[in-house]
């Protein structure tokens, strides 16, 4: 049996990991495929499963060639890669699994996918991923005992340990995909509250973030994309409210929404960046023309709001320095810069905070239900983001390999026989729990 893993970065450490232990110890090839692939090579003399290939997983081919014979395929490449990955397995007879949402082109091959006997799981890494599972686990047995359940409130954020912010005022650095990060968001916000659709375009997103308090601590909240569709996943068609958001640090969402207004975070054209051009330069083209200094113009755009310019001017958007990069969309030029500041260092830590909140109706009472994860990670890239993402998807092949799971179709971990396995496993073996609380 060969099992091949598509993207070996360093949030793929911990599946790297769990997934050589168990191949070795049951006789499985371990393939890992990347552009990099020499920070392994300490593992590769422990563990005699793995086994390395260098390759551009952007070029089709060289993905087939790693994908051809394989009987499962783990990706950890970038969401937009997903649906080729996927016909690609489709036609090799390959079993797949992901941390990526479940797009439409996926959704499209179902019955292809059940005809071939394959399995394919998708959103399986911490949100979407955990989020699933957890809140699965807490509505089917509220649903066996009779409860109705009238709201549900779920929120989730990468972050960083407090003990590692320094003179950071946004109390964030990244510990996942930057690119991501800078164009979370974009698109129309959708859920359900209190029987009323709600609609929150991307431009108002962030200056409607909810002030969210977990264990004595505070931080902002904005609804993900599309709440809506997950009442039928989770089989909660009558309730009254549903939304799933992010967390940041308090006044992240102020911020940043400066940024959102100005148009730096626009992906869709290229700036015409010229020679020598600072950041002051970038920012100066965006900013309302008015006299005085361009820090006065840039006050006014916060509203005089001194800590939010603070927090703007921290990072360096409007200083002197020389922009690092030769072209790009506004959202790559501000990626750049922001990649420099909010870089985690290697003695830094991350955390991951996660919170459900359900209201719940039985014989007549109300309760309210808090289920909530505090994770912090621990340095030199041993991130509790990498952990929660990776554990439960390398969980997830094991099951299918393991031949646990292999219902065919196209799955997330929303029912019992996925969710407890990998639930039980991580609780016991790695210390990501969940603590619940009546409120």
């Amino acid at each position: 049996m060969r099992i091949v893993l598509l993207g070996a970065g360093k949030s793929a450490g911990f599946l790297i990991e769990y997934t050589a232990k168990w191949t070795s110890q049951a006789d499985v090839q371990f393939i890992i495929g990347d552009q990099q692939v020499t920070h392994l090579e300490g593992l590769k003399k422990e563990y005699r499963s793995i086994h390395t290939v260098t390759a551009d997983l952007s070029n089709a081919d060289k993905r087939e060639e790693l994908i051809r014979g394989a009987f499962l395929v783990i990706s950890m490449l970038p969401a937009f890669m997903h649906p080729e990955i996927a016909e690609q397995c489709l036609h090799s007879g390959a079993h797949l699994v992901t941390a990526s949402y479940e797009s439409e082109q996926i959704k499209s091959m179902s019955e292809a996918v059940k005809k071939k006997g394959l399995v394919f799981i998708n959103e399986c890494g911490l949100d979407p991923g955990l989020d699933h599972m957890s809140a699965m686990r807490i509505i089917h047995h509220a649903q066996e005992n009779g409860k109705e359940i009238e709201a549900f409130y779920s929120y989730c954020g990468g972050l960083v340990s407090p003990e590692c912010v320094g003179d950071n005022p946004w109390a964030y650095k990244f510990s996942w995909n930057p690119r991501n990060v800078i164009l979370a968001g974009q698109g129309t916000a959708r859920y359900l509250e209190e029987g009323r659709l709600r609609f929150l375009p991307y431009h108002r997103l962030f200056e409607n973030s909810r002030a969210i308090r977990i264990d004595g601590n505070l931080y902002d909240g904005y609804p993900n994309r599309d709440s809506l569709s997950y009442r039928e996943i989770y089989g909660l068609h009558q309730i009254k409210t549903m939304l799933r958001g992010t967390l940041r640090n308090s006044d992240f969402c102020k911020a940043w929404d400066v940024f959102v207004q100005l148009g730096l975070t626009d992906d869709s054209y290229l700036f015409p960046l010229q020679e020598a051009m600072t950041y002051s330069d970038f920012i100066g083209a965006f900013l309302p023309t008015r006299e005085g200094t361009l820090e006065d113009a840039l006050k006014v755009f916060c509203k005089n709001d001194l800590r939010i310019f603070e927090m703007i001017r921290w990072t360096e958007i409007a200083s002197d320095k020389r922009i690092g990069t030769k072209e790009g969309s506004p959202a790559k030029i501000l990626q750049t810069l922001l990649e420099e500041k909010w870089k985690l260092n290697p003695e830094d830590s991350d955390l991951v905070v996660m919170q459900h909140i359900f209201r719940m109706r039985f014989s007549g009472k109300t309760q309210t239900i808090k289920s909530s994860l505090y994770l912090e990670g621990e340095p030199n890239g041993k991130t509790a983001m990498a952990k929660t993402v990776g554990i439960p998807l390398a969980i997830a092949a094991r099951l299918i390999a393991e031949k646990k799971f292999l219902r065919p179709g196209i799955h997330i971990p929303v029912s019992p026989e996925l969710y407890n396995p990998i639930l039980d496993e991580v609780e016991r073996d790695y210390g990501i729990c969940f603590s619940e609380e009546l409120a």
